[in-house]
């Protein structure tokens, strides 16, 4: 059995940022949270969004304390700001930090904080329209039904169950994101493709969306770190991006999210790095259970295969051809972000505490898991 949907409408095409006031006035909105970071702010795009809803005739809060991982404390002094304003829809304007951000700050503006009592709880009272303006290629958030929020009591990373009411995808957005940047969130994108892929549940609306993210990422990535600017190479990229997202939304990331995480959380290295990291590996794993959704993925890269090969076989191409790929972008090896193996090792535990741990396609002892970190440290 496979279920999938699609939770938020999305308008894509170059120029659509200069929709956000009319599209934000037709949900009803007249006072807006603008949500952000402080980055961001200073951007064209931001100063784009912020003139166009108040030429829509928006009040305007702006709250530009979100942060990479945004911890639960900004979310409750969102949230907290939020009420005291009374606004009654918010804007997003950045990557997935923000999205996350603003899908945490909206359950907080009917209900009691704080945050932490929403992680995994979808059972409160609606808050207002969210819309979110988009402006990486990576996590998708517009179109999921979860946000990431760091939980600093537990030293961990959570998700609220949460989802957007409009994502705008202008690719003009995205040209000024730093190559180094662009790689990490694309490869947070073809993580959420791969893991949609080799599913416990997948469905074929996850599978074809997935596949073509991966196609999108593969041809379209390098062209956008060599030329930031081209805008067929961005377009592309926000469309993987939201791809995966719905694959990713309907069967769910599995144990490379969780590795992922867990490596996020204790050393604060860019989710996107550890995802590339992580997926070979979690290819070779996947493999074991069903070599058939791993082939999917090597597939969608543009491997050829002569139909003879094993699952093992299939499990190392696909990780090799990976590996080659995201070399290819300049991703740092685990040594090179300052991770010893001792310390990798250290968190294994952690991966099956993660919540995306309850959705590996095959239950893995804690030897196996410690044999994927050290393989993830020693074959890069």
């Amino acid at each position: 059995m496979g279920r999938y949907a699609q939770l938020c409408p999305i308008i894509y095409g170059e120029g659509t940022i200069n929709l956000l006031g009319e599209e934000v006035k037709k949900l009803g909105c007249t006072k807006i949270m603008m949500v952000s970071g402080k980055t961001m702010v200073k951007s064209d795009t931001y100063a784009k969004c912020k003139k166009n809803l108040l030429e829509a005739g928006m009040e305007l809060v702006e709250f530009n304390e979100i942060v990479p991982d945004p911890p639960d404390s900004i979310i409750n002094k969102g949230g907290e700001i939020a009420r005291e304003e009374g606004v009654d829809g918010i804007v997003a304007v950045g990557g997935g930090s923000p999205m996350d951000a603003a899908k945490a700050i909206n359950i907080l503006i009917n209900n009691p904080p704080p945050i932490n009592q929403y992680f995994g709880n979808p059972f409160y009272k609606p808050g207002v329209p969210v819309v979110m303006v988009v402006t990486t290629a990576g996590t998708g958030s517009e179109s999921t039904g979860i946000g990431v929020v760091t939980d600093t009591i537990n030293d961990v990373k959570n998700s609220i169950i949460g989802t957007a009411t409009l994502g705008i995808l202008d690719p003009e957005t995205t040209v000024t994101v730093p190559p180094e940047t662009t790689a990490y969130t694309g490869m947070d994108a073809f993580a959420h493709a791969a893991e949609a892929i080799t599913a416990k549940n997948p469905n074929p609306k996850s599978e074809l969306l997935a596949s073509d993210a991966i196609k999108r990422i593969v041809k379209y990535l390098p062209i956008a770190m060599e030329d930031g600017k081209n805008i067929e190479a961005r377009g592309n990229l926000l469309l993987a991006s939201n791809f995966a997202g719905i694959a990713f939304n309907d069967s769910l990331v599995h144990l490379g999210h969780a590795i992922a995480h867990s490596i996020g959380a204790r050393f604060h290295v860019t989710h996107g790095a550890v995802c590339a990291l992580a997926t070979p590996e979690v290819m070779k794993y996947a493999a074991e259970i069903d070599s058939s959704k791993v082939k999917i993925v090597g597939e969608s890269m543009g491997i050829i295969f002569n139909g003879e090969e094993t699952e093992g076989e299939i499990g190392e191409i696909v990780a090799d051809t990976i590996r080659k790929f995201i070399k290819k972008l300049k991703i740092e090896s685990l040594k090179e972000f300052g991770i010893s193996k001792e310390e990798l090792v250290d968190i294994a535990p952690m991966v099956f505490e993660d919540p995306c741990y309850n959705f590996v396609p095959k239950e893995l002892t804690k030897d196996q898991v410690v044999n994927i970190l050290i393989n993830m440290y020693d074959n890069y």
